[in-house]
C-alpha cells in the first residue's frame, strides 16, 4: 500500500482548512446576531412568579424571632461551644437555636418574644469576655445585611450638679456618649441618688468617653464621669472595646 499516496499533506491538500472555514462562518454569524442586543433590554425584564404560596410566609416562620450577632473579637469563636454558654446564661423558656450565617456572624433563633427581649433589653452579654453586639431582624430584611455597629449598655453619671439630673438633662449626656436609649426611671425624684442609669446605644467603632465637662447656667463647670455596667473587654488605652490594652495596635 502506498502511504504517501493516502497522506494529504504529501500534495500539498490541507483537509483541515474547509473545517475551520466552516467554524469561522458560524462565529461570524453569532457574533452579528448577538452584537446588537444590549444588556439594559435584558436587566429591564421582570420575573413574576405565578404560584399562589409565593410570597406568603409560613405560620411557623411568623412565630420565630431571629436576632444577628457578633463577638468584638479576633478569636475563631466555636459555634457548639458558644451555643451551650449563652444558652446556659439566657435559659430561654421555648428553646434557642444558634447557626453561623457568615465568618463570626451568627444567628439565634428563638420560638417566644420574651426570651428574644430578654436578650435584647438585659445585655450587653459576653461569650469568654468578649462582647455580643446584637441585632433583631426586622421582617423583610435579611440577616447578612443587619448592621451591628453599636450595642446598649447602662451608664451610671456620677457627680451631677443639683439642679441638672431632669430627663431632659440626662438624655442630653447620654447622647453625649453615644445614642440615648432611655432612662432608668426604678426611683424617680430619689433624693438620695449617688448617680444615675442611662441606658446608652454605644458606637463600637469609637472610644469610650470617661467624662464630661458640664457647663452650669452662670459660666461655671464642673466634671461628670461616667461608669460603664458589665464592661467586658476593653482597651483603657485607646478606649475601644473588643481588646485589651497589651493587644492595642496604638499602644
Amino acid at each position: 500500500m502506498d502511504i504517501a499516496a493516502m497522506d494529504p499533506a504529501v500534495h500539498g491538500v490541507d483537509e483541515e482548512l474547509p473545517i475551520l472555514e466552516r467554524a469561522d462562518d458560524v462565529i461570524e454569524r453569532l457574533t452579528q446576531r448577538w452584537g446588537d442586543i444590549a444588556l439594559e433590554e435584558e436587566e429591564e425584564i421582570g420575573f413574576e412568579p405565578v404560584r399562589e404560596d409565593v410570597g406568603v410566609v409560613a405560620e411557623e416562620e411568623e412565630q420565630r424571632w431571629v436576632c444577628v450577632g457578633g463577638f468584638l473579637t479576633t478569636k475563631v469563636v466555636k459555634l457548639e461551644y458558644m451555643r451551650q454558654v449563652m444558652a446556659s446564661v439566657w435559659q430561654p423558656v421555648w428553646g434557642m437555636h444558634a447557626t453561623e450565617i457568615q465568618s463570626g456572624l451568627f444567628m439565634f433563633i428563638f420560638c417566644d418574644e420574651t426570651d428574644m427581649r430578654k436578650v435584647l433589653d438585659e445585655g450587653p452579654w459576653s461569650f469568654e469576655n468578649s462582647t455580643l453586639v446584637c441585632k433583631q431582624v426586622e421582617p423583610g430584611t435579611r440577616s447578612a445585611s443587619v448592621e451591628l455597629k453599636s450595642v446598649d449598655m447602662w451608664v451610671q453619671l456620677y457627680d451631677l450638679p443639683l439642679g441638672y439630673t431632669s430627663e431632659a438633662v440626662l438624655e442630653q449626656a447620654a447622647n453625649f456618649i453615644g445614642t440615648f436609649v432611655k432612662v432608668d426611671d426604678r426611683y424617680p425624684g430619689a433624693p438620695w441618688k449617688t448617680f444615675h442609669r442611662v441606658r446608652v446605644s454605644i458606637p463600637v467603632d469609637k472610644p469610650l468617653k470617661r467624662r464630661m465637662k458640664l457647663i452650669k447656667r452662670d459660666k461655671a463647670s464642673c466634671w461628670v464621669n461616667f461608669r460603664y455596667e458589665r464592661l467586658h473587654n476593653f482597651c483603657v488605652y485607646c478606649g475601644l472595646l473588643g481588646h485589651a490594652y497589651r493587644f492595642c495596635k496604638l499602644l
